[in-house]
């Protein structure tokens, strides 16, 4: 079966989704684009139809799947529409302003029959991936504490005037912390019970609050802490898009665009120095017993943990790739999809939670009420 899908939207992820659709899918069919000012530029580049309205693209016939790369306060809306029109639905993340507007979401795709599901990518990138087997298969023994780390220099980065700086969609937090929150409960393997969270801005330009950390605590008694900042002084820390996964056995460190580590203890170290001995490589220096990282993964075009994201890199591909691809599937043959909208919904409740306890200054508990 192919799926017909129409892009809603014409910014960066657009395209992005243009290309998993058109080049790195199968069984798709990307049939048309609409809203936006940029739209006919992007049927052009991609060979597709420029649908002048949103609702002329779900009157369509050929088109069974929507994908919603468009400002976060309209997520809601679009969402219901396409529902009551019989269209399958991928929203780009954050799945909604709240978790009221996301339980609507899901609600009314259940009461027509469709699929949803939200665009975390993390957890279609292979580092991550890797990272999540390990974690499944007893390498780092139980999971105790996890840090997630988004650290850049510069600034918000959008220009001015762009919709991401509109205080209705929604801030920063949610903006990258929607990922953040999903990725750290994915880890975790439990839901989140406390949060605690501190925003702030440094610096003068700002409008909005670029640095934020949030402490939840999981059901499992898992810890797990978010730092967000766009205003270090330097891209030194490693901290792009970096996690640090702490088990009993064991520590993690990934690199979201394309590297795991894994610490080895000074017995590992010692036990790999003496085989290395045994195989003829020679006495092995005594420093090499201290306890120490191991790259267990690392793609091709992996280009360091401060640099930027990469795309259109074929790692990066994939992952967007595998979103749109795991909805297609869950369409032709209902296999489950990896991430389902309740996942969407509870990555925005953890980020409601976060900004209710930075307004109260006080922790606030999970599930919101």
């Amino acid at each position: 079966m192919s799926v017909g899908f129409g892009i809603v939207g014409s910014g960066l992820m657009a395209g992005v989704f243009a290309n998993a659709l058109k080049e790195d899918t199968q069984n798709t069919r990307l049939v048309g684009v609409t809203v936006g000012k940029r739209a006919p530029g992007v049927a052009e580049k991609y060979g597709i139809e420029h649908i002048p309205t949103f609702e002329a693209m779900l009157a369509r016939p050929d088109i069974d799947a929507v994908v919603l790369a468009t400002p976060h306060s309209t997520h809601l809306p679009e969402t219901l529409a396409a529902a009551r029109a019989g269209k399958h639905i991928f929203l780009e993340k954050p799945m909604g302003l709240n978790t009221a507007e996301c339980r609507q979401m899901i609600d009314a795709a259940n009461a027509a029959g469709v699929k949803i599901t939200v665009g975390h990518v993390t957890r279609r990138m292979e580092a991550p991936r890797v990272a999540r087997r390990m974690i499944d298969n007893g390498e780092i023994g139980d999971v105790r504490m996890i840090q997630t780390w988004r650290g850049m220099v510069g600034g918000l980065p959008f220009p001015e005037g762009a919709w991401a700086l509109d205080p209705k969609e929604g801030g920063p937090f949610l903006d990258w912390g929607s990922h953040g929150c999903d990725v750290t409960r994915w880890y975790a393997g439990a839901e989140p019970v406390v949060a605690f969270g501190q925003f702030a801005k440094y610096g003068a330009k700002e409008t909005l609050q670029p640095s934020a950390m949030a402490q939840f605590t999981f059901g499992n008694g898992v810890m797990g802490q978010i730092w967000m900042t766009y205003e270090l002084p330097h891209a030194v820390l490693g901290t792009r898009a970096r996690y640090l996964v702490i088990g009993s056995k064991a520590i993690l460190d990934i690199a979201a665009y394309g590297q795991v580590k894994r610490s080895r203890g000074p017995s590992e170290a010692a036990e790999r120095a003496s085989n290395l001995e045994i195989m003829g490589y020679g006495q092995v220096s005594g420093s090499r017993t201290d306890a120490s990282w191991e790259v267990v993964y690392q793609s091709d075009d992996f280009r360091g943990a401060d640099a930027g994201w990469g795309y259109p890199s074929a790692y990066m591909r994939q992952g967007f790739a595998r979103q749109v691809q795991d909805l297609t599937n869950a369409i032709a043959d209902g296999t489950p999809m990896e991430v389902s909208a309740e996942d969407g919904l509870k990555a925005v409740e953890m980020v409601e939670a976060a900004t209710r306890s930075a307004e109260r200054g006080e922790s606030v508990k999970l599930p919101l009420g």
